[in-house]
């Protein structure tokens, strides 16, 4: 069975949800305003979740950040769980209808005379259905600053103002700003779309906890999960999800906790059992002393983490910033120089020239490059959730596809820490089951992890036990008292036998030898499995002997024992000069080495400490999830990788093709829209 620690929490950041984005450039821009306040340590905009999560290194003004935000042509309003937004069949209706006027516009309007209606309509699709690409553009601008918006405002405002003012040829560009907008449009919608279904595979998280909770007072009355507090008493009736963690007072059940643990087989739970939320209640009603209130449970700790994982912006996402903050510059200027070299060397004539300049503007729009990572990014972290672990920055599941070395604690680790008895032998005659309960009843008054695993043995077996007088622990050696009326002592034995553990044990004047041995939480096949790709070695602090045997028995040939953790921390060290490594520990004595690894991986029945200094949690079932997170890694990685792939080839193509005039601004916007279509719908495939 998989116990569960319950996981440490952190101070909150400010959540907000951005509206008015149109490509990661305004991501970024909005990140550049925020983080230049004293105030903001860390500020992550997420263009596909339209939200800012600022992290702050004092109390900040809410109100006054959201007017900053606004102040650069955005909106921003504190996230809310559970906000209707529109439905996917209604964000279409602007895009088809600007679409279909652009259509009717040569045929029916231009052809036929009818010029002022034409130019209404192309007033209402450019700068109505448009006019969110122009206000981001201009107060962009007026900062210095260029995105997507710059490249597709210009684009369809000189379309339009060309139309109006040409003499030559009038109307010539009026639809051709139509389809530039409506295009856009379209892409953008389908984007969103796209985003949205994946964002459904976490969402489905926050319909799990009941928003109102049964509480008894002279009868059952319900209330609000918000307004229930710390110490409070609540009753979870049979087939209930258990809304917050606690303490049982009363009642005997059996609870779910796949979702926590990952563990099929239900757990029983009795008066002082603990809860946890989003664990399901199967077969008795129970009474539970709330330990957590809402927001801070166990399950919000790990909502929580998927969520700073989904919205962390990896090292190669930052690069890429970076460029597409000099590429639309380059490209107005690549746009211009063309228009001038057109119009003057080659003397072409003026609406051929602009048509050429445009299509330009249009094609180059890097709205793909900024796509390519965040949307993995996201499904990343709500599948490795699904899949038992938690990662809580990309960069780390990215390091885990270079890693070449595996460092292994034993105790806790590969092992569960819990021993079990192998034999026992003595020259009298011996009765396994009451050797066993005399030591695990002098045993109850020590705290050693081996007299914790003698009793859990005696509780398995369900072995009453007796009481204990003069009870006395010899440290280092062992324990002795008076159990049941005879004199019992537990002690190290000085026989040694490698990998094996030995208690000498008297009843009375009866000597027991007693041969225990550690219980391994991994399959035969899981270290072999890894050792066909990777350098394995075990550190512990156990006997280096034992520890030696255990790495044999195994197949773990480096294997270190007698390990301080500063020798673990300097091992890692000496074994990164030429390698990069993960190491995987649970203890305290773990946290140096987790932190110094290049991925320290973590699970949840290890300590709070070790849990925050691990890079990745596993929280459903055991260490064996290392091959699945190193599965994800991969996939993840060669996603992100086709994405940008297909991001730069199509700049790379597709640039070179509008400045030799061999597309029109219609299919550039056409184009454009497919690009950034192609990478969303990549990203969105099964990982």
């Amino acid at each position: 069975m998989i116990m569960v620690t319950p996981l440490s929490n952190e101070q909150k950041p400010l959540t907000l949800s951005v509206e008015g984005m149109t490509c990661a450039a305004c991501a970024a821009r909005i990140e550049r305003v925020l983080e230049k306040e004293d105030s903001i340590k860390n500020a992550v905009v997420n263009f596909p979740l339209k939200k800012a999560i600022v992290e702050f290194n004092e109390s900040i003004d809410t109100d006054k950040i959201i007017e900053k935000i606004k102040s650069i042509g955005y909106s921003a309003v504190v996230f809310e769980e559970n906000v209707v937004s529109k439905t996917k069949t209604t964000k279409f209706i602007t895009p088809i209808i600007s679409l279909l006027l652009t259509i009717t516009l040569k045929p029916f309007f231009i052809e036929n005379g009818f010029t002022l209606q034409a130019i209404g309509i192309g007033f209402l699709i450019v700068f109505v259905f448009g006019y969110k690409f122009h206000v981001s553009a201009i107060k962009n601008l007026i900062e210095f600053n260029f995105n997507m918006d710059t490249l597709i405002s210009i684009g369809s405002l000189s379309s339009f103002i060309f139309a109006i003012l040409s003499t030559d040829q009038p109307l010539m560009f009026l639809e051709t700003g139509g389809y530039i907008i409506s295009f856009i449009l379209i892409g953008k919608t389908i984007e969103e779309a796209s985003i949205k279904s994946s964002v459904e595979i976490s969402e489905a998280l926050l319909d799990l906890i009941p928003k109102d909770v049964r509480v008894y007072k002279e009868n059952y009355v319900m209330k609000n999960i918000e307004d229930i507090s710390r110490d409070e008493e609540i009753i979870v009736l049979p087939g209930e999800v258990i809304p917050l963690d606690g303490d049982i007072q009363s009642g005997v059940s059996t609870v779910d906790e796949s979702i926590i643990t990952g563990e099929s087989i239900p757990v029983d739970k009795d008066i002082g059992s603990q809860v946890i939320a989003g664990t399901v209640n199967l077969t008795g009603e129970i009474r539970i002393k709330v330990s957590k209130i809402s927001g801070e449970t166990t399950f919000n700790v790990i909502e929580d983490m998927i969520f700073k994982a989904q919205t962390t912006k990896p090292s190669v996402q930052k690069s890429i910033d970076k460029i597409t903050q000099f590429f639309v510059p380059t490209v107005l200027i690549i746009s211009l120089i063309t228009f001038l070299i057109r119009l003057i060397i080659f003397n072409q004539e003026a609406f051929l020239a602009l048509k050429v300049a445009i299509a330009i503007l249009v094609i180059a729009c890097p709205c793909a490059l900024g796509l390519a990572i965040p949307i993995v990014l996201f499904r990343s972290a709500s599948i490795s959730n699904e899949k038992g672990f938690i990662f809580k920055n990309f960069d780390y599941l990215q390091k885990l596809t270079k890693i070449n070395s595996i460092i292994f604690d034993k105790t806790g680790t590969i092992t569960t820490g819990i021993f079990k008895i192998k034999s026992i032998t003595s020259d009298n005659e011996v009765e396994i089951d009451s050797v066993l309960q005399y030591m695990a009843s002098l045993e109850q008054k020590s705290n050693h992890p081996i007299a914790k695993s003698i009793l859990l043995e005696a509780e398995s077996k369900n072995i009453s036990l007796f009481d204990v007088k003069n009870f006395k622990e010899k440290q280092g050696i062992g324990v002795e008292g008076e159990v049941d009326n005879k004199k019992v002592s537990v002690e190290k034995s000085s026989k040694e036998d490698g990998s094996l553990t030995f208690l000498d044990v008297k009843i009375d004047e009866k000597l027991f030898l007693v041969e225990l041995h550690e219980e391994i939480s991994i399959d035969s096949g899981f270290i072999k499995h890894l050792s066909n790709n990777y350098n394995i070695s075990i550190l512990s602090g156990d006997n280096n002997r034992k520890v030696q045997d255990f790495g044999k028995a195994i197949g773990v040939s480096e294997s270190l024992g007698n390990q301080t953790p500063e020798d673990k921390l300097l091992y890692i060290k000496n074994t990164q000069k030429n390698n990069i490594v993960a190491f995987v520990g649970d203890g305290i004595n773990d946290s140096p080495a987790l932190k110094q690894a290049d991925v320290g991986i973590a699970s949840a029945h290890s300590t709070q400490i070790a849990q925050s200094a691990g890079d990745i949690v596993i929280h459903k079932g055991g260490i064996s999830k290392i091959v699945e997170i190193i599965e994800l890694a991969k996939k993840s990685q060669s996603r992100i990788n086709q994405n940008l792939f297909l991001a730069f080839i199509y700049n790379t193509l597709m640039i070179p093709i509008a400045i030799t005039g061999n597309i029109s601004p219609n299919m550039a916007a056409l184009a454009m829209a497919a690009s950034s279509i192609s990478v969303v719908l990549n990203s969105s495939r099964n990982l």
